[in-house]
Order: C-alpha cells, then structure tokens, then sequence
C-alpha cells in the first residue's frame, strides 16, 4: 500500500513542508493568515502556479465557475504556462466559455488559438472564437 505523505505545500512558496508547519521554514508565511486573509480568487488564482496538475486544475474549475472576467488573463497564461497539459489547457478553455464577453476574452481565445502548442487547445479556442462572433438565433 502507499504511504501518506510527510509533508504539504505552502500556500505562497509551494515549498515541501511539515504537515504540522503553521509557518513555511522557506518563505516564512503564516499558513493560517494566509487562509483567513487572502480573498478566495485571489487564492485560486496564485494556485494556477502549484506544482501539482491537480491543484491546478481544481483552481481552474473553480474560477471557471466563478466566472469572473478579472481572471481571465491568469487563466490564458496558466494555459501558456503549462504547454505540455493539453487537458488543462482544454479545461482552461472550459472555464473561460463561462466568462462575459469581453475586448480581453476575445484577445485570451485568440492569443490560444494562435499561440498553444497543442492543435486541440487551438482548435477549441478557434471554435469558441466563432461562436463568440456568431451566436446562435433564438
């Protein structure tokens, strides 16, 4: 069977520390005020940088849920970032199809659609170009 393992990350520094740490050793941040003080998408947002594709992607789901344009522009150089993880780069687009129409999503979709390594990241980006431009009659 695994083994659990012996430490976690820090929140700031994404440093291996403790799991008993209240402060990282590394970067010196109070694990407990970060929490308490740091708004949520603030939170989810510096999350996009965790070692961990996992942490990343819960970050990714949760602000696509949130649908805050604010983030759009975290959310595009988190795909950019992460070349190599088509399936995050799809959730990303996942997440910014729930964001309002804005000049930035528009310049986000086609940054990855010209940009993102992976021709599905791209032609996903393209797609929802389009259908931005041209939306279905009721």
């Amino acid at each position: 069977m695994g083994e659990r393992s012996a430490f976690q990350y820090c929140t700031w520094c994404f440093a291996e520390i403790p799991l008993d740490a209240t402060v990282c050793p590394d970067c010196g941040t109070n694990l407990d005020d970060y929490a308490r003080h740091t708004p949520y998408p603030d939170r989810l947002i510096h999350a996009l940088h965790h070692p961990l594709s996992e942490t990343r992607m819960g970050a990714i789901i949760a602000l696509g849920k949130r649908a805050d344009p604010l983030t759009i522009g975290a959310l595009t150089d988190c795909a950019l970032d992460n070349r190599g993880d088509v399936i995050e780069g799809l959730e990303i687009l996942h997440s910014l199809a729930q964001m309002p129409q804005t000049p930035t999503l528009v310049k986000a979709l086609q940054r990855l659609a010209q940009e993102h390594p992976a021709h599905a990241v791209r032609v996903r980006a393209s797609d929802l170009l389009a259908a931005r431009a041209n939306p279905p009659s009721p």
